[in-house]
């Protein structure tokens, strides 16, 4: 019985400590008193070890978890003279109901400015609103010219993870391009990422389909086929093997994108795979409905075979992260245009829906408590230079705690609070386990499933160049 903070004074005062729960470890589960000072778990102690604290907090009947991290969200996105229509405290809110509490979003193209000014400008708007803690991956372009000799300024300043696009006109890199700032995110130790898919091939693609007027929803998942994915992985996983570096795959959809991430791995590359919890609980059949349009994603939601292909990628490790991709479009926005998919923008809400799904779609699969830690938060913060700050219950990681009740009960209509005028990809879905108590650095930010946080609480955080 005692203190297990490996010489933590007995005697020191803690801000906090959380009774009574069941803290979900790497090697398993276990009953322990988790204690919290200046915003960091100070001691995990044996159930009823005596210890000051100026607040106590009973987690009886609830496990113990880190807050989720979510490797994908798309907050107040500018997109077609406009934004979403979330912002940084109601979809950061959302996070929080959900059991997340950091989120990695990304720092939009504007080649009109210098690419540390709009990172830092991303910051700044993040930081008067947000609740829960937030980084960033800044997108770089070939349009913007002076993003090159700027790229190992944001790396020390903690942008240590790109996102670049292989499709989209108005953004995509060429080979050429993806060479060429691979080769200097590398050289300042950052971590290259990509949406992976090979322009021609979806060109082609949707080309085939104009010509035979196969636009409507139901045909959008043939536009976008997984053969394009997976060779585009094949070519960044090249370089990344040629440079020594390793890269980071966002939105991987199913078996093809898995494939070349498989044999990239296979040959010692370092290729970390990201997925999102739609690829996860839902198929293809999504496209059949009348509410189709909902599902317009990039890359589609894939056939039953691709989902469960996914989860096993997610027990063996090949999947290291799993993010929301959240993009809050409004109702009206994606509806309209049921009879040509390429107007519907594409992407959805689900940064309240990632965690609970997840733990719900994991039981359901028989994964342990610990595997389904691993997936949501650990891994993610090890890949992306957060770990052991985040993404574990440990002394001296941040005290971003989860009380889950693993009891309550859930259906889709409650994951909508980033805004009402949005809907939910999960829509008659249902299960249980939630979220009954969040702490974000110690503070409690949910308490008995009610949001009691403070806008503008959560930290920007500045994250190192050790990806795990």
């Amino acid at each position: 019985m005692g203190d297990r903070s490996g010489g933590e004074p007995m005697t020191a005062p803690h801000d906090l400590i959380v009774r009574n729960g069941v803290v979900v470890t790497p090697g398993g589960s276990v009953q322990l008193d988790v204690a919290v000072r200046e915003g960091r778990i100070s001691a995990l102690l044996e159930p009823g070890t005596a210890a000051d604290a100026a607040d106590e907090l009973d987690a009886t009947g609830l496990h113990i978890i880190p807050g989720g991290v979510d490797t994908h969200t798309h907050i107040a996105w500018p997109y077609d003279g406009t934004t979403t229509v979330d912002d940084w405290y109601t979809a950061t809110r959302a996070a929080a109901l959900g059991g997340t509490t950091t989120v990695i979003d990304f720092v939009p193209p504007d080649e009109t400015v210098t690419l540390p000014e709009r990172c830092g400008a991303r910051v700044e708007e993040a930081d008067a609103d947000a609740v829960v803690d937030f980084g960033f991956h800044p997108i770089l372009t070939p349009r913007d010219a002076r993003a090159p000799e700027n790229i190992g300024k944001v790396i020390a300043d903690g942008f240590t993870s790109f996102k670049m696009y292989t499709t989209y006109e108005d953004r995509r890199v060429d080979d050429g391009a993806a060479w060429k700032l691979m080769r200097i995110i590398s050289d300042y130790g950052g971590l290259p990422g990509f949406h992976a898919e090979n322009h021609e091939i979806l060109e082609a693609a949707l080309r085939d389909q104009v010509e035979s007027r196969h636009l409507t929803v139901e045909d959008y998942p043939e536009s976008r086929p997984g053969l394009a994915e997976a060779e585009a992985i094949q070519m960044v996983s090249l370089y990344a093997s040629r440079l020594g570096t390793p890269v980071y795959i966002f939105h991987v959809s199913g078996s093809e994108a898995l494939s070349a991430v498989r044999v990239a791995r296979r040959q010692g590359v370092r290729v970390f795979a990201e997925t999102c919890t739609h690829y996860l609980c839902l198929d293809d059949t999504v496209f059949r409905g009348d509410d189709a349009w909902r599902y317009v994603i990039s890359p589609p939601i894939r056939k039953t075979a691709d989902r469960d292909d996914l989860w096993s990628a997610v027990l063996d490790g090949t999947v290291v992260s799993v993010g929301s991709d959240h993009c809050a479009y409004a109702e009206s926005a994606k509806r309209a245009w049921p009879q040509d998919h390429r107007l519907i923008p594409a992407g959805a809400p689900g940064i309240e829906a990632r965690t609970p799904m997840l733990w719900t779609e994991a039981a359901r699969r028989g994964l342990s408590h610990a595997e389904f830690v691993a997936v949501s938060t650990e891994r993610a913060a090890r890949t992306l230079g957060l770990y052991p700050r985040k993404g574990r219950v440990q002394v001296g990681a941040d005290a971003d705690l989860v009380l889950w009740d693993a009891e309550r009960a859930w259906d889709a209509s409650m994951f909508l609070s980033a805004s009402p005028e949005t809907f939910s990809l999960y829509r008659g879905r249902s299960g249980v386990g939630l979220p009954r108590h969040v702490l974000v650095r110690g503070e409690l930010v949910v308490r008995d499933a009610t949001f009691v946080g403070r806008r503008g609480s959560g930290r920007f955080l500045r994250r190192d160049t050790q990806h795990a």
